[in-house]
């Protein structure tokens, strides 16, 4: 029956009037119980909710306004229909300001008893759905506010070894799932692959393998609530890892031009039970977000390639100009990043002592070859050429259009012969006007050309140190003794302290053995012992 779950409180005073009323809910398809007074009312309002309470509004005791007061202690929102046969003492609108739903005066018909119950059902049915739909408008607000908070923060990041971990966190949290990955797709290796997928190493596989690889393959979304029971499932990494994949919602990733460029897969739902599709359109939402903060990424990621390709061909025209120091300014940036590293300083700070370290002696090349590979002491007039190639490098390199962020690049990499007590060349500036970058690269600089082969003899205050690398010892004597005069105290304290680990990278190519473990011997290490500090 239509009325068939409905229950009905029928509470009057009067036994003849809680029959009638019985004989035409039973009619009606409704069921229902009986109190005989306000008392029995309340203690069987407590023990369960009615979905509407018929009561008369004079008994003996507690009467129907105070039941209906009371009852709403219990269940704020039941109905009240009250019963009268004094409608002279009580007015329809007395009783709907006190909170009734309706009011019916005795005697009343089978009609009129019908119609206000259908009424009042009504009213509440429509009152739960637009409380659901309320509900449902609320988390979906609260999804779109997800999505694009989850957007603005993709789309304000553009490193890609940053983008990654940003992707799996914020899917892995929004999703409510236990594990995230992001696999980005190689199609000419036809293979998929991932950076970080939480809590586990790198893997790779090929297109068409497993959920990813055939999502991959495809570009259709996979949402299974068993993994193990679908026949591609790869169940390797569970059986070795001690895990169980159940619940897997796995979503190809795109770019601009609808080209598959990685895939997102969400596994096991936090508290159990699958991903439904409001989860699916909330995952696809999310991708095409990614899809877009990837591609930037890539895009960024091929311009800085172009650009340090191109920096790095500009550097190594001055080793073709001279053989013999090929792998000069390779040698010096890496030294300057090891000392910034030791020095803590910032990613963007790293970026312009990178440059600058690798285009230090671009200014070479517009010296004379009878200078620059002069064998013996320079005439005054050499030695003003010479000291000159860092006011070369700055005018080359400012004719470059650097990024923001590399504005600074000429100017380090200009007074990479400056000292800080103003002894220097071209410019004679003092520590104070000297980029810490430049002073970073001043230690780098002597330090390869002190330890470094060439064809023409080293000079030291007139006098002729060989060819050859110089002596470690006399080497670490040099940068402490010209600390507070040439070099930055500060750098060259940092530099002595990573140069174990720059001797270590270049042990057995640009170093020997022997001359690794005397420096090491020198600056007080076991050349036997651990080296990377």
């Amino acid at each position: 029956m239509r009325n068939a779950g409905k229950t009905i409180l029928v509470v009057d005073d009067a036994s003849e009037v809680r029959e009638i009323i019985g004989d035409v809910l039973r009619i009606l398809g409704y069921s229902y119980e009986e109190a005989a007074n306000g008392a029995e009312a309340m203690s069987l309002i407590r023990g369960r909710r009615f979905d509407i309470v018929l009561c008369d509004i004079r008994m003996p005791g507690m009467g129907g306004l105070e039941v209906m007061a009371e009852a709403r202690k219990i269940w704020a929102d039941i109905p009240f229909i009250l019963i009268t046969g004094y409608d002279r003492d009580y007015s329809y609108d007395q009783v709907m300001a006190a909170g009734a739903q309706d009011f019916i005066t005795k005697p009343f018909t089978y009609e009129e008893l019908k119609t206000k119950l259908a009424r009042i059902l009504k009213e509440r049915r429509l009152a739960g759905e637009n409380l659901r739909l309320l509900d449902d408008q609320v988390r979906l607000n609260k999804k779109l506010s997800t999505v694009l908070s989850v957007a603005k923060d993709l789309s304000s990041e553009i490193d890609f070894d940053r983008l990654f971990p940003l992707i799996i966190s914020k899917v892995t949290d929004v999703m409510q799932a236990e594990r995230t990955s992001l696999y980005i797709i190689d199609q000419e290796r036809g293979e998929l692959w991932t950076k970080v997928a939480e809590k586990v190493d790198e893997i790779r596989l090929p297109l068409g393998h497993g959920i990813s690889g055939l999502v991959a393959a495809t570009g259709e979304v996979v949402n299974v609530r068993d993994a193990w029971e679908l026949p591609y499932f790869d169940r390797t990494f569970d059986l070795k890892n001690n895990f169980r994949t159940r619940a897997v919602l796995c979503a190809p990733i795109t770019n601009r031009s609808g080209e598959r460029i990685a895939v997102i897969q969400v596994i096991n739902k936090v508290g159990g039970g699958g991903f439904e599709q409001v989860d699916t359109d909330f995952l696809i939402s999310i991708a095409s977000s990614a899809g877009i903060a990837l591609e930037n990424a890539f895009l960024l990621d091929e311009l800085e390639a172009s650009f340090e390709g191109a920096m790095r061909t500009l550097a190594a025209t001055v080793d073709a100009k001279h053989p013999l120091t090929a792998g000069h300014s390779q040698r010096v940036t890496e030294y300057a990043l090891l000392i910034a590293e030791e020095m803590n300083l910032s990613e963007s700070e790293q970026m312009v002592i990178k440059y600058a370290a690798l285009l230090h002696d671009i200014g070479k090349i517009g010296i004379k070859d009878s200078v620059l590979l002069k064998d013996g002491p320079f005439a005054p007039e050499d030695r003003a050429e010479m000291d000159d190639h860092p006011a070369k490098t700055r005018s080359i390199l400012e004719k470059f259009h650097f990024p923001k962020r590399l504005r600074q690049v000429p100017v380090v990499a200009a007074y990479h012969h400056e000292k800080v007590d103003g002894k220097g060349y071209p410019y004679g500036l003092t520590e104070e006007s000297l980029p810490l970058g430049s002073r970073i690269l001043a230690v780098a600089d002597v330090f390869d050309a002190l330890t470094s082969r060439r064809d023409y003899p080293k000079y030291l205050n007139a006098e002729m140190m060989g060819f050859e690398g110089m002596p470690p010892q006399r080497v670490i004597a040099i940068l402490k003794a010209d600390s507070g005069t040439h070099f930055d105290p500060t750098v060259v304290t940092a530099f002595l302290q990573c140069l174990p680990r720059a001797l270590d990278r270049y042990r057995g190519s640009h170093f020997s053995d022997d001359y690794v473990d005397a420096m090491l011997i020198a600056l007080g290490e076991n050349p036997r012992g651990e080296t990377d500090r």
